[in-house]
């Protein structure tokens, strides 16, 4: 648990990225081992001595920074380690976000947990800024309306609100 240490320690750390940025405090990102991390924040919520929650309490929404998905063509694939080393980083690390997501569906249920996780229309490379204005364009076209929907029915404005609270609270015109 991060719970002992400072927000912008915690925060350096997870972006420190290989290649691109340098270890902090000796930690790189934690998207080198859970770039989708619902699996890791449900392990230390239901932990009895860092989150000490139930897992009934628990509603979980999953927000993805954009995914460009790859396939590979053909049937049998005979490439050697050179070939095969690019494709199976990306592979193994894209693997890591749908099992996640499945692993966190599967305990918690459609009712408390929920991803948003836009499919990308082109790879974009941590390092390409000048796509900035290209990603922008992708998260305006992003259909929320499942999401606020899924917010507003299980979290929110109703009794199946964690504790049955109902908390209410508004998302503004523009979540309609």
């Amino acid at each position: 648990s991060d719970a002992g240490e400072l927000a912008v320690d915690v925060i350096i750390r997870s972006s420190a990225t290989p290649i691109y940025f340098q270890s902090y405090q000796g930690y790189i990102d934690g998207g080198v081992v859970a770039r989708n991390p619902s699996m890791a924040a449900l392990a230390l919520a239901i932990n009895p001595i860092a989150g000490r929650q139930s897992i009934e309490n628990i509603r979980m929404l999953s927000i993805g920074s954009g995914n460009y998905p790859r396939y590979i063509a053909g049937q049998k694939q005979d490439w050697g380690l050179g070939r095969w080393s690019w494709p199976l980083v990306t592979l193994m690390l894209d693997g890591e976000v749908g099992v996640n997501h499945y692993q966190a569906m599967q305990i918690l249920g459609p009712r408390n947990y929920h991803r948003l996780a836009p499919i990308l229309p082109e790879p974009v490379g941590l390092d390409e800024a000048d796509k900035i204005p290209d990603l922008i364009r992708y998260a305006n076209e992003v259909d929320i309306r499942p999401t606020v929907k899924w917010i507003r029915s299980f979290y929110l404005e109703t009794e199946n609100a964690p504790n049955g609270d109902g908390v209410k609270i508004s998302l503004g015109e523009g979540f309609r």
